[in-house]
């Protein structure tokens, strides 16, 4: 035999050493918490565009969702929503976690890096992270 054989250890670690280094820091994707404010009988969420645009959705479809949840009229004025009602932060918030379960987090590798798409009558997730498409229920 040669010289040339490398044993199995000698190549297991050349191979290890090629891989590249694993990331110990990961960034925690955290959305910012709904600042709600009650106000008579209506329930003002006062930074629903930063939500939006965090989110990357469009503001028409997170509002159809939360009144939709809710049974109740609202109407986005400048960068709050104006919900008639009133509704506790939490009631807000978990509605809100809901809403990035269904339609932003991928079902198949759980990543928030994803945007709604339109074929036809019905609305896809497409995921930018791992290429998944899935089908989302419509917001009646």
């Amino acid at each position: 035999m040669s010289s040339d054989f490398y044993t199995y250890e000698e190549l297991l670690a050349r191979a290890w050493s090629k891989l590249p280094k694993k990331r110990i820091h990961r960034e925690r994707w955290q959305p910012p918490k709904p600042e709600v404010m009650i106000s008579g009988k209506r329930t003002f969420i006062q930074n629903f565009n930063q939500i939006c645009d965090y989110l990357n959705r469009d503001p028409k479809h997170l509002m159809r969702f939360i009144l939709r949840e809710l049974a109740a009229p609202g109407s986005i004025e400048g960068n709050m929503l104006v919900i008639q009602g009133e509704y506790s932060p939490q009631t807000i918030n978990s509605i809100l976690q809901r809403y990035i379960r269904i339609f932003v987090r991928c079902p198949v590798c759980k990543q928030p890096d994803t945007f709604l798409v339109k074929e036809k009558r019905m609305y896809f997730l497409v995921c930018a992270a791992c290429g998944a498409k899935c089908s989302i229920p419509p917001i009646l």
